[in-house]
């Protein structure tokens, strides 16, 4: 297996100096697996000390635990020393054997010398063929009080890779799951993420849920499980039908976030008619509602929330036949860039409902948006012929009614385009403040 120069030369500065270096981690088993890995980590003997002595550009970004970035102009490299000097010593392990024993799964605890050669002491190369993650030494319920975001990391590695966790982590994790609660929402975000952007992202959030995880991730999800919807409409539960909806989703993040969330307001907004009938008006609002206060707590960027939200509220937003100006509106609150992410989630939401998968009106309401689009018609403030300074010159208060003013008037152009003209704008503006003053 080929190395990076880069890496291949911090190693080898590493061993001039008499300091044993390996790979070690997820680099050594990607690329056992044949998958480019996406960083490289190497161990040695050396200390922190020793380490940012030989090499020009190093950060310390982990310095107590013993880890150096070494930046080099082919990519960064974390330099760690042996983890043994940071945790209890182990009879008879020393060196490598005692750093891998550490580790979180036997996969990610097997190292690569500067030839390629393999140690594997835990069996991670059995593990690897058999797909199964599990802990060096059955230890799983250690490593997890440890850090408990290695019970997210596992199932992560287990949907990104197809692998099926091992009885006794699934079983730690079910115990242990409590401990998530101690751990950093950013942490939890990013394995969240790498989750929902994988190949398999409902068998991640079916597993989160399984082992108890869900509860302390996205506990305004729970209500979903086992949630009889009562309709006709759908053939699964409130939980399986969003697990539907998300798999039939492409990776995008943004798409993917509101797949997941999109029914979040249903339990709440339930209701059953005389005939039994389930029922879940404005669960569309509620549901935005829901996840602009859960993507808030996980401290997504405004960009990301602004859209997850929106799509959310318009996710029922199925118009075969309505007004041009309706549609126009609807292009106007979802914003153009992201008319896609809104397509491709009301598909997945039919796909995941009952049969027959009926997307002819979702077909024709895309086909006029897109006709409309062609047009370049004015569909936002910035493309009224008028703007706040003109408002002000007509006699209106600087303030937050220049923007409604502005609002009604683009209302009122996504209606009648041709009114889309500075005298005329200004003229009902005008009407509009004679109206107010009077």
């Amino acid at each position: 297996m080929q190395l990076p120069e880069y890496v291949a030369e911090i190693m080898a500065v590493l061993k001039s100096r008499g300091c044993d270096a390996y790979l070690v981690g997820g680099c050594v088993r990607d690329l056992l697996l044949g998958r480019k890995p996406s960083d490289y980590d190497v161990v040695t003997e050396a200390s922190p000390e020793v380490i940012r002595s030989l090499f020009p550009r190093t950060v310390a970004l982990g310095a107590r635990y013993g880890t150096i970035v070494v930046i080099t102009p082919g990519g960064a490299v974390e330099v760690s020393t042996w983890k043994s000097r940071y945790h209890s010593p182990l009879p008879g392990l020393t060196g490598i054997e005692a750093d891998l024993f550490w580790r979180d799964f036997t996969i990610n605890a097997m190292a690569m010398d500067e030839n390629g050669a393999i140690f594997d002491p835990f069996g991670g190369l059995q593990d690897l063929k058999g797909r199964i993650i599990a802990s060096p030494a059955h230890q799983a319920a250690q490593r997890f009080r440890h850090d408990p975001l290695r019970m997210v990391r596992a199932i992560r590695l287990g949907c990104t890779l197809d692998f099926t966790l091992h009885p006794r982590v699934t079983d730690a994790i079910v115990d242990e799951a409590p401990l998530l609660s101690r751990v950093a929402v950013e942490r939890i975000r990013g394995e969240l993420d790498h989750i929902l952007l994988s190949e398999r992202p409902a068998q991640g959030i079916r597993a989160l849920a399984t082992t108890g995880l869900l509860a302390y991730i996205l506990p305004e999800l729970m209500p979903l499980l086992d949630f009889d919807q009562k309709s006709p409409r759908h053939d699964r539960d409130g939980f399986e039908h969003t697990m539907a909806v998300l798999a039939a989703c492409p990776p995008r993040l943004t798409v993917r976030l509101a797949a997941l969330l999109h029914d979040v307001g249903k339990p709440a907004c339930f209701t059953v008619d005389h005939d039994g009938r389930g029922h879940f008006y404005n669960h569309h609002i509620e549901g935005s509602r829901v996840a602009s206060a859960i993507l808030q707590r996980f401290k997504y960027d405004r960009r990301t929330a602004a859209v997850v939200t929106r799509l959310i509220y318009d996710h029922m937003s199925r118009f075969p036949h309505v007004r041009e100006g309706s549609l126009k509106k609807l292009i106007s609150r979802v914003g153009e860039e992201n008319l896609d992410d809104l397509f491709d989630l009301q598909r997945a939401d039919i796909l995941g409902s009952a049969a027959p998968f009926d997307t002819s009106g979702l077909d024709t309401m895309q086909k006029e948006i897109g006709r409309i689009l062609a047009l370049r018609p004015p569909l936002h403030i910035c493309d009224l012929a008028i703007d706040g300074n003109d408002l002000i010159a007509l006699g209106y208060e600087p303030g937050p009614r220049i923007g409604r003013v502005l609002e009604a008037l683009l209302d009122e152009v996504l209606e009648q385009p041709e009114m889309n003209q500075a005298g005329t704008l200004l003229e009902k503006a005008k009407a509009w403040l004679k109206t107010e003053n009077s």
